[in-house]
């Protein structure tokens, strides 16, 4: 078998599975199980399936090109057995060809809500981005047909009570980004049939809650993103209650405290990333899911990884991911600490870390891929060095440690000498 690169098996792991949920892109809004990407706010960690990005880019082209814009007098009439459009005017709005599925309205300034016209068709998805003014949630039939809802950049638009919300009877795929600043509180169980939910920018979310009121459960979700949310600070006390959840995605909360309550009841949970959230402070004490595959914590400035977490109990965590914070780490991982059958460690940017742990590291015994990253202090392999079923290292802006390997001689280097695909900064050295 051929050797693969770090970024080979950290796709191949994190598309377990994506490649069981389709993914579907439009101008930024990608859904997959390991996160509902709104990039261009942050960037994500090496493991957030390199795959995906490319699908998206693919994906995001083709969708652009089935998308036809009015133009002259005749538009309607040449474009009458279209399927997608997209318009930037009210007159345009008003003069729809009769058989749509998708609909983009795009920076159509003097839109305040949707003409009676629009609210009463029949489309599958709606794309609304730019339009400064618009207002009033598009409710009516069209919101009994919708299996998508991609808001962006429509400050204004003031979210409908739960029980109007609950008329969206078939919406799968829900984004609101950069819009709806009224918006304090998101009921989970107002869409019977959502799937995918992703709330980024959305700047005056304060917590996720459950409706007493509605009978619903959150049973279809699949996969939940927060992104740049700082004043969420609290998810449900009864916890997601979503049994089909596999994808959680944490990022750039910075007031948020803690994460949901009974995580380990979320089943189906395969992959959790958590980026840049400064004041969480820990993962559940009652432990995670151990349908969990990928964990990835970045730039979380309070946590520092510890067997209270029972991490060791993951049968089926495959890549395990940790990047900043960690400041009084000087050896990892602890002992105990990883379940033995890991299969791909990344370790970045923990300032403090000297050396790795050598009972720690040892008892990885299924591990493949290891990467570290910017741990300038990091001086020396563990004597024993490595586990046998390493094959693939990557060692990245580590200073001290990359003086002792890149002659390729000395007692560092052949700690690692048998590792089959050794990369340092970039330079494949074996």
């Amino acid at each position: 078998m051929p050797l693969r690169s770090y970024e080979e098996v950290a796709s191949e792991l994190s598309s377990t599975v994506a490649d069981q949920i389709s993914i579907r892109s439009y101008d930024g809004f990608s859904r997959s199980s390991s996160s509902l990407s709104k990039n261009r706010h942050d960037a994500p960690s090496t493991s957030e399936v390199p795959k995906v990005a490319a699908q998206h880019a693919i994906q995001k082209k083709e969708h652009d090109d089935q998308i036809q814009v009015l133009s002259g007098e005749n538009g309607k009439q040449h474009f009458s057995s279209l399927e997608n459009f997209k318009v930037s005017s009210m007159t345009q709005l008003m003069d729809l060809p009769p058989s749509l599925l998708t609909l983009r309205i795009e920076s159509c300034d003097t839109l305040h809500s949707l003409p009676s016209g629009v609210k009463d068709r029949s489309f599958e998805e709606l794309y609304i981005i730019d339009c400064i003014s618009f207002k009033t949630f598009p409710l009516g039939h069209l919101a009994t047909s919708l299996k998508t809802l991609y808001i962006r950049n429509c400050r204004n638009l003031e979210l409908p009570q739960p029980k109007e919300l609950n008329q969206f009877i078939l919406l799968e795929d829900l984004c609101l980004g950069s819009s709806c600043d009224s918006l304090k509180s998101f009921p989970l169980n107002c869409l019977p049939k959502l799937k995918t939910l992703s709330l980024w920018d959305c700047r005056n979310l304060e917590y996720l809650s459950i409706d007493k009121g509605l009978q619903n459960d959150v049973k279809s979700l699949d996969a939940l993103e927060i992104r740049n949310c700082p004043n969420l600070t609290t998810f449900p006390k009864e916890g997601l209650q979503a049994p089909s959840l596999t994808s959680l995605v944490l990022s750039n909360c910075s007031n948020l405290k803690s994460l949901p309550r009974w995580m380990q009841s979320l089943s189906c949970l395969q992959s959790l990333h958590i980026n840049k959230c400064p004041e969480l402070e820990s993962l559940p004490s009652r432990g995670l899911p151990s349908s969990l595959k990928i964990l990835c914590i970045n730039f979380c400035d309070k946590i520092t990884p510890q067997r209270a977490w029972e991490l060791d109990k993951l049968d089926s965590l495959c890549h395990f991911e940790i990047e900043g914070g960690c400041k009084g780490l000087l050896s990892f991982p602890e002992e105990g600490l990883l379940p033995t059958n890991l299969k791909s460690l990344r370790v970045s940017r923990l300032l403090n870390l000297k050396c790795l742990d050598e009972y720690g590291i040892q008892e990885l015994t299924s591990l493949q891929t290891l990467e570290i990253n910017c741990c300038n202090e990091l001086h020396s392999f563990p004597e024993d060095g490595l586990p046998s079923s390493v094959s693939f290292l990557r060692i990245t802006d580590c200073s001290v440690l990359k003086q002792k390997l890149q002659k390729r001689r000395g007692k560092e280097w052949f700690k690692i000498a048998h590792i089959a695909s050794i990369h340092i900064d970039e330079v494949k050295m074996l």
